[in-house]
């Protein structure tokens, strides 16, 4: 553990006026929820074409067949994950008032279940389910009452349940983009912890914090060139924007780095 590193980025963060996080799958991997693309990931173990929308759309009772039994084997139990130190240091951040927003790819729910309260969910989330029909949503409860009892789970109303995260193929939630896209503009600090940023859209939100290319054009605006913003990666290896974008990387485990930082903010405020 780089402890410069983590001094300097507890002295940005108490200075700073509006700090946002963007978090990937490397967030969630000590809750053990697996990633999708790393060696051992679901991919190897699953078929990817589950998750694209044409592929439920045109089985949706396979599709759910599969989570169910991707849950059940125990290789992606997203339903009884529990957050760890590393969610819970950003709630704590939050609660103190640092923190204003964490934006999260990632669709387990855990920001949540540890106690942020201000999260923007950029690809949905997977412990609820939306009727096709009417929109209604279901928590999990609901859903796996009904895998009891039919495929594919149905609304009350008769549609077809869908779980509320992106597929392959379907647009990002246009307010969960809009809102993203301005708190990246807006901030002031943002830490990148445990994504890729491979996968766009969410991979140019930290070029929009630096003001550098940012896809706001695409939103009927003009880049304004920012003030000073601090981008600074977490992560278990570096990145596209390592180098590059973020000012500096703290290599290793999101939650160990994060609760490292977490401890030496308690002991400066008291």
């Amino acid at each position: 553990m780089d402890f410069t590193l983590i001094d300097k980025t507890v002295n940005l963060l108490l200075k700073a006026s509006h700090v946002i996080v963007l978090t990937g799958a490397g967030i969630s991997t000590e809750s053990g929820v697996p990633d999708f693309r790393s060696p051992g990931g679901i991919w190897e173990r699953y078929d990817p074409t589950m998750f694209f929308i044409e592929r439920f759309l045109a089985d949706p009772e396979e599709v759910w067949r599969c989570m169910l039994d991707m849950n059940n084997s125990n290789e992606f139990k997203l339903w009884e994950a529990k957050p760890n130190k590393g969610h819970q240091a950003l709630a704590y951040l939050e609660e103190i008032g640092i923190i204003k927003t964490v934006i999260t790819q990632n669709i387990d729910n855990l920001h949540q279940k540890a106690g942020s309260r201000h999260v923007i969910e950029f690809h949905g989330n997977m412990l609820y389910a939306k009727c096709m029909e009417c929109t209604c949503k279901y928590g999990y409860e609901h859903v796996l009452a009904e895998l009891k009892e039919q495929f594919p789970p149905r609304c009350t109303c008769g549609g077809i349940l869908k779980p509320d995260a992106v597929f392959f193929g379907e647009a990002i939630p246009q307010a969960a983009l809009t809102e993203s896209f301005k708190e990246a503009d807006a901030c002031d600090l943002m830490l990148v912890i445990g994504t890729s940023a491979q996968v766009e859209p969410a991979a140019s939100l930290p070029l929009i914090a630096k003001g550098m290319n940012p896809l706001l054009r695409g939103f009927g605006t003009m880049p304004i060139p920012k003030p000073r913003c601090h981008v600074i990666e977490i992560n278990w290896e570096p990145t596209p924007l390592t180098g590059r974008v973020s000012d500096f990387l703290i290599q290793g485990r999101a939650g160990e780095m994060l609760s490292s930082i977490e401890q030496k903010i308690r002991k400066i405020k008291g």
